[in-house]
């Protein structure tokens, strides 16, 4: 038996003779093998092949294609960029099942994945545990027309373009309807011991921040409701600005979308009403950035910018960190959905000054709190619809189902056993097929273990003939600092703040405080350069190269961060315990791309920072490979792992918020090797490392 997966999809971009396509075709991927049919339940697929150890998906968002909001990714050659498939669905929950389904596969040996119709096993769908994940938005209206002939017409750029509209500006009215709301016991979903509640109002709870130390300024707020709606119908109706915003958010007066970045982020003014006293009305100026939780909670942040001008009699606001959460929670006795909504503030008293009176420097809070409480307009929003408005599309579009691989759902599939992305020119093949699509309607590694010891192993396993290195001899251009309070510095964390998979993992799913890393965090360096920099250990003037000889091994990663200019933040562990022959380490360190690129783990921590760094970075361990283009360079005393952090349309999105606090942010980071069987567990954390409030400025140039 295997397990499959299949349903419509979109496929979309710029044909060869520069048409702009978006067309509906079935989908089935079944073991390693993807193919694409005009109709369901056609025998001959118009493209199929096999996805291979150099494909790649990625989560690229929410794009307006042809006027029409789809959820989207990229199936491209990780060898050869410009091989990719652009597919898109209605549905953020649609696109997310193909895209984990897509990764699971890629994710697993060639060897531990039987092909589709061999009776040697199943293809299992257990998809991996990213922090950065997918997306939702306007899908009512496109869901009942699905035909491309309903797309319109519109611009669609070579290689993945924006496919958006800037600049559409959506005056709205006013007219908004409160009515009390039924209060309901939920988790506020932040942690207990940095919010205190100060209020109940209108069926929501309003937080106060507890801040670590005291501060002058405007607290941090948060308002909490529980929504009988399905998360992505909530997150839907935050990211519209269009006329239906009037029906629940009475504070905006008009918007429009001054920028957008890519599918997870862009900038939008917003011109609030004017509504105390005599003041001027004010105006906002956010970026806004989003993403999908796998457990299908949304995150959407706010960050204030400067790039649109203030409008004629108004005063700009700013909001420093904020932003929606929204969390599904269990369904209602009557099976109705439901999703905890939060909605976090950190503003500044932007146009208030001293002397004020009393009531009018009170603005300030009252704006703060009355954008809250239009936590209670989504709310009532969708308890006044008469009709349960509630589509699973995920259900309706994709069919996971098992099968018996002694008789193929689509025998022709056999037919073509080459990469899918080699199966045809994908110019050539969308020219040649546009006419047909046209009509299209909906109808192994050998497990071993660790036998690296840490710090703290016995002597037995330590080279007894060695002498102990001196590891103050290696030093990067970042200075060692002290855990608490530090500045532009770098320090080596408790490793017992992370949770790794323990010896009972398989039988009960628990994750146990970290030991000691493999490995001890030698030295960080912060370059900057005008190319992205590949290879950094392998230079002659690096650390690595003078530390020939001494009997160390290095495992060097390699951040790589595009800014204004290229930037690459290098960590350095070394070890002189021994590298077993055949543990796991060690076929790391030999292996190939496809082993290390399935099991190179991240995990990281904000130790300090705003609400808005902490909700974006998250604390889940990341599958690094698989949302991020990774290199590793092999040298006799090293392994390099590079990182592009630019590859990721999410992971960029990311790095724009947390590059507008950097010098306020302490970031935790741990690497390690993940075990996935019982001889590989528990988990060893190859190495870990804090940078604290690094200051870009002090980068040395490379």
């Amino acid at each position: 038996m295997a397990n499959s997966i299949e349903g419509f999809l979109f496929t979309f971009g710029e044909s060869r003779t520069k048409h702009i396509y978006c067309l509906s075709i079935f989908c089935v991927l079944t073991g390693r093998r993807f193919a694409q049919y005009k109709h369901k339940g056609d025998l001959v697929p118009l493209r199929s092949g096999l996805l291979d150890t150099d494909h790649r998906v990625e989560d690229t968002g929410r794009q307006l294609v042809n006027g029409k909001v789809l959820y989207t990714l990229r199936l491209y050659d990780v060898s050869d960029p410009a091989k990719e498939v652009l597919l898109g669905a209605v549905s953020p929950e649609e696109i997310a099942e193909w895209r984990k389904s897509i990764t699971s596969v890629l994710e697993r040996p060639i060897g531990a994945t039987p092909e589709p119709w061999s009776p040697a096993g199943g293809f299992g769908r257990s998809f991996s545990s990213e922090a950065l994940s997918d997306n939702d938005n306007n899908q009512k209206h496109l869901a009942r027309t699905t035909s491309p002939s309903n797309l319109g017409n519109g611009q669609v750029h070579k290689g993945l373009a924006r496919l958006v509209t800037i600049g559409q500006e959506s005056p709205l009215s006013t007219s908004s309807a409160d009515a009390p709301g039924e209060d309901e016991k939920a988790s506020s979903g932040g942690s207990t011991s940095k919010w205190r509640l100060v209020r109940c109002e209108n069926g929501l709870r309003y937080f106060e921040e507890i801040p670590d130390t005291p501060k002058w300024k405007l607290p941090v707020m948060k308002s909490v409701g529980v929504v009988k709606a399905s998360a992505s119908q909530i997150f839907d109706l935050i990211m519209s600005y269009g006329q239906e915003r009037s029906q629940w958010d009475h504070t905006i007066q008009s918007s429009k979308i001054v920028e957008t970045i890519d599918g997870h982020s862009d900038v939008v003014h917003i011109c609030l009403r004017q509504d105390w006293m005599w003041l001027r009305p004010r105006d906002l100026c956010i970026s806004r950035y989003w993403k999908r939780e796998e457990n299908g909670a949304y995150a959407v942040f706010y960050r204030s910018l400067p790039k649109f001008p203030i409008q004629t009699c108004h005063v700009r606001a700013l909001i420093n960190s904020g932003g929606y959460i929204v969390t599904p929670l269990k369904a209602s006795s009557s099976g109705k959905p439901r999703s905890l909504v939060e909605y976090v503030l950190e503003m500044d008293m932007t146009g208030c000054t001293s002397w004020m009176s009393m009531g009018r420097s009170a603005y300030p809070a009252y704006l703060r709190d009355t954008l809250l409480s239009t936590v209670a307009g989504i709310r009532d929003y969708y308890a006044a619809q008469r009709v349960d408005s509630t589509v699973t599309i995920v259900k309706r579009h994709i069919v996971v189902f098992e099968e018996d691989c002694s008789s193929p759902r689509h025998p022709s599939e056999s037919i073509n056993d080459v990469p899918f992305l080699d199966s045809d020119d994908l110019e050539e093949f969308y020219d040649a097929t546009m006419d047909q699509l046209s009509d299209v309607s909906e109808g192994t590694v050998d497990t071993c273990e660790f036998v690296v010891e840490a710090t703290h192993a016995k002597s037995s396993h330590k080279r007894d003939d060695l002498p102990d290195v001196d590891w103050s001899i290696f030093k990067g251009n970042v200075p060692v600092g002290p855990q608490e309070g530090g500045k532009h510095c770098y320090s080596q964390p408790n490793s017992s703040a992370f949770k790794i998979k323990g010896p009972n993992y398989l039988l009960n799913g628990a994750l146990v405080p970290a030991g000691e890393p493999l490995c001890k965090l030698v030295t960080v360096d912060w370059y900057k350069g005008k190319e992205r920099m590949d290879h950094i250990a392998g230079r002659p003037q690096n650390l690595v190269q003078k530390a020939a000889g001494k009997d160390v091994f290095f495992f060097v990663v390699n951040l790589q961060v595009p800014q204004s200019s290229q930037m690459s933040l290098v960590f350095y562990f070394a070890t002189q315990n021994m590298i077993a022959e055949g543990s796991l380490l060690q076929r790391f360190i030999k292996g190939d791309d496809t082993f290390r690129n399935s099991r190179l783990t991240l995990i990281p921590a904000i130790a300090e920072g705003s609400w808005i760094i902490k909700q974006a970075v998250g604390s889940r361990a990341v599958t690094m490979a698989q949302i991020l283009e990774t290199t590793y360079h092999n040298g006799p005393n090293y392994i390099e792992v590079d990182v592009n952090l630019g590859s990721s349309g999410v992971v960029r999105g990311v790095l724009g918020l947390v590059f507008g606090y950097i010098t306020a942010l302490v970031v935790d980071m741990a690497f390690l090797i993940r075990g996935d069987t019982e001889e590989e567990l528990p988990e060893h954390l190859l190495g870990v490392v804090r940078c604290s409030r690094l200051d870009i400025d002090k980068a040395k140039f490379l």
